[in-house]
């Protein structure tokens, strides 16, 4: 056996009688470097219960939402305080963005939950600014959820870089919800929570 195949006999020899370590190793890789992959895993953590929005009210705390302008996919521009009388639930994603991928299923189906009730509106803002690309991957995965756009920069109390980021914002204004990274907002106590703001 000449040099340049004890290397490969090694490599075989080493997947051989180690098949379960190599499957792992490929798992490991996949999610590395696979979205899909990372999103996928994600979901199924979100289904078995982890990944809850925590729900914390403190009334004192409540800051004012910062003025940003959004565009919607039909290019209509919407000042955000325009929504003010409104529930609004805020979320900043990006299509490449595993966790905002996992977490997209549980919002669409939040946001088919309250399609009838008027008091709340759901803003989903690519922050790649890819309409193109955007309506693409939510008609792919048929999600009908409102797509915008950002027209105007974005202050810290918003929005700090972190994706995904979601916020809800009271009729009156305020913040009251903030959570960054993926949630499972599709649950009974999110639900619940929405709902009785958009009484208030």
């Amino acid at each position: 056996m000449n040099e340049k195949q004890k290397p490969v006999k090694r490599f075989k020899q080493f997947f051989k009688s180690n098949w379960l370590n190599g499957l792992l190793i490929i798992f490991l890789l996949l999610l590395i470097f696979n979205a899909g992959a990372k999103a996928f895993v994600l979901q199924g953590l979100m289904k078995i219960g982890l990944f809850k929005p925590n729900i914390t009210l403190n009334h004192e705390k409540y800051q004012p939402a910062s003025e940003i302008l959004l565009t919607n996919n039909d290019g209509i521009s919407i000042p955000l305080s325009s929504l003010k009388g409104k529930v609004v639930f805020l979320n900043f994603w990006a299509t490449w963005c595993p966790p905002c991928i996992a977490e997209m299923p549980a919002i669409n189906e939040l946001y088919q939950k309250f399609s009838s009730n008027n008091n709340i509106v759901f803003v989903m803002v690519d922050t790649d600014n890819n309409p193109q690309n955007s309506s693409t991957f939510l008609s792919a995965h048929q999600y009908n959820l409102p797509l915008y756009f950002l027209s105007s920069a974005v202050g810290t109390d918003m929005f700090k870089g972190t994706l995904p980021t979601t916020l809800v914002i009271n009729k009156k204004g305020e913040i009251v919800f903030r959570e960054t990274g993926a949630a499972n907002y599709n649950s009974e106590k999110f639900f619940s929570f929405l709902e009785q703001l958009s009484k208030e």
